[in-house]
């Protein structure tokens, strides 16, 4: 494979928003698959599957969308590219970033359930391979289309697209709990102007689905390194519940589900684009 991610424009920008989303993809490279010691079941767990397929609309809408082809186990483009465990990388110093994850930082050493997902440390080598073929160039392809939007409209909405599962699990901060549909991150009123937080609350409780902000999720690396109050930039984390539109143990898609919240997304798109910022 060679894309890593897709960018999709638009045929007009119409629209000053950029989606991405960073953990759909579920390739992993040969050379990383050796290095694993889980099974392909395990590895598509902690995915966020199908997300893609619900934001797919941005680009006839008038927005960009950028989406990773790329497994998270492979890099996890939503960590910090030196959020990393000497347990993950061999010789590495510790550095814990807002939202620290113990072993899953920007490689993650265990699933979310504490299974090992390699057996040994990583050279620094093959570590910062990882992160020039895999990372930097997704954040520079986000931080692209930024500029572009932003120098047309003078703003940028950047929706960061991700889905969760609908209980928290033991390896979570809020193990058995049930989660809401839909949970808006925006780092506790921190990375957008609120109305724009309002904005997707409204949308989402409108279209009968129930949302609870920042519970669990404020908002990753992705939402807290992009937002730029000061040069009009907001960013927006939207994690969606995977059991409306998935079988969480089959994975296998719900066709309604999945339409229902293609739908849902598809419509806010327009109504974020009119806020006047």
């Amino acid at each position: 494979m060679t894309d890593y991610f897709r960018v999709l424009h638009p045929d007009s920008q119409t629209l000053p928003i950029v989606v991405d989303v960073p953990h759909a993809g579920e390739w992993i490279p040969d050379e990383v698959l050796s290095e694993m010691s889980v099974g392909d079941r395990t590895l598509r767990r902690d995915l966020d599957l199908y997300v893609d397929e619900i934001w797919r609309d941005a680009p006839a809408l008038g927005a960009t969308l950028i989406a990773s082809n790329v497994s998270r186990y492979v890099v996890d483009l939503n960590r910090a590219d030196d959020d990393v465990s000497p347990l993950t990388v061999r010789g590495a110093s510790r550095i814990k970033r807002a939202g620290y994850y113990g072993d899953r930082g920007v490689v993650w050493r265990t699933t979310t359930d504490g299974i090992p997902v390699m057996p040994s440390p990583m050279s620094r080598d093959a570590f910062s391979r990882r992160i020039a073929t895999f990372h930097t160039p997704y954040h520079a392809a986000i931080a692209a289309e930024i500029e572009r939007v932003r120098a047309q409209f003078g703003f940028c909405i950047l929706v960061d697209g991700h889905s969760m599962p609908s209980m928290g699990r033991s390896g979570h901060t809020d193990p058995g709990s049930r989660r809401a549909d839909i949970v808006p991150g925006d780092v506790d009123g921190t990375s957008c102007a609120s109305v724009i937080t309002d904005t997707i609350c409204a949308h989402f409780r409108a279209a009968g689905l129930s949302v609870r902000p920042n519970t669990p999720y404020k908002g990753g690396w992705i939402t807290r390194s992009f937002s730029d109050l000061g040069r009009d930039v907001h960013s927006i984390q939207i994690e969606i519940n995977r059991a409306i539109y998935m079988n969480e143990s089959t994975f296998v898609r719900d066709p309604q589900g999945l339409e229902q919240l293609r739908q849902a997304c598809a419509s806010l798109l327009p109504s974020l684009g009119s806020i006047p910022l």
